[in-house]
């Protein structure tokens, strides 16, 4: 049976002697859901077992993939291991970017406490301490960006991990 499952009456059907879903005296109570939440739920279920569904039928055709000769394997695999290797190259170049982007905010943020300091707008030690801070955490932001950077030029140096 697909579709949803029936709904519990609402309040006003219940006698009030069951006590009502959700109400002390009802042993197997269970709060009454909202009809908003109730269709994100069943909108949620849907998309997992459509996703079992696609999944079930990977599982049916893994059997026929074995039949598949050695070669044939072996260029999957080496397709794989290029998608692996593209893969892991976009997150290191993101990375990078977001130490980059990092840095840039501490420094702008060390900046604005230098100036506040300088202006005499609360205090001045804190304001110094707070930029000494930013200025040593974008110094360290820059250090793991560089290393990010240097990761994927050596990757691109690398070339591919299997031989054709």
């Amino acid at each position: 049976m697909t579709g949803t499952p029936p709904m519990a009456p609402a309040l006003s059907q219940v006698p009030p002697a069951a006590g009502g879903p959700g109400l002390p005296g009802d042993a197997d109570s269970k709060p009454a859901v909202p009809p908003g939440r109730r269709r994100a739920i069943d909108t949620r279920l849907a998309a997992i077992r459509a996703r079992l569904k696609t999944l079930r039928g990977r599982d049916r055709n893994a059997g026929k993939n074995r039949a598949t000769t050695a070669s044939d394997r072996l260029e999957a695999a080496q397709r794989h291991a290029a998608e692996a290797r593209a893969a892991a190259a976009q997150v290191l170049a993101s990375s990078a970017e977001a130490f980059r982007n990092a840095a840039e905010a501490h420094d702008r943020v060390a900046s604005v406490h230098d100036r506040t300091a300088a202006a005499g707008i609360g205090d001045k030690r804190e304001h110094q301490w707070q930029a000494a801070r930013h200025r040593a955490a974008a110094a360290t932001d820059r250090q793991r960006a560089e290393r990010a950077q240097s990761r994927l030029s050596d990757d691109e140096r690398a070339g591919p991990a299997i031989a054709t």
